[in-house]
């Protein structure tokens, strides 16, 4: 049951997954190893920050990217880390996004 709350957690992200469909064996197979995955990568982050996956994820949670349009520029901006947001990505050594993304002037 751990091993399915982290898959559906991860199928949360931005990884773009289809559904997966256990008729055949080769798909069951991928699919427990994509679930260990998931679990080893949560253990991992909790290992790491020294916290709870369900903490973890409501300060990451509040990360947020908005897009923006004037008559010159379309782009995507971050709002600002919490602390505790800011702390679990310098622990898991994942560089902080950008606060202007993916500028874009408009004809």
């Amino acid at each position: 049951m751990v091993i399915e709350r982290c898959f559906r957690s991860l199928k949360k992200t931005q990884l773009k997954m289809m559904p997966m469909y256990h008729w055949a064996p080769r798909r069951i197979a991928v699919h427990i190893r994509i679930c260990v995955l998931s679990l080893l990568i949560e253990r991992a982050a909790e290992l790491t920050c020294g916290k709870a996956w369900h903490r973890i994820l409501r300060d990451l949670e509040r990360l947020q990217v908005s897009e923006f349009e004037n008559s010159q520029y379309r782009f995507h901006y971050r709002n600002e880390l919490t602390a505790p947001a800011r702390n679990i990505l310098k622990s898991l050594k994942i560089e902080t996004p950008k606060q202007i993304q993916n500028l874009e002037k408009l004809a």
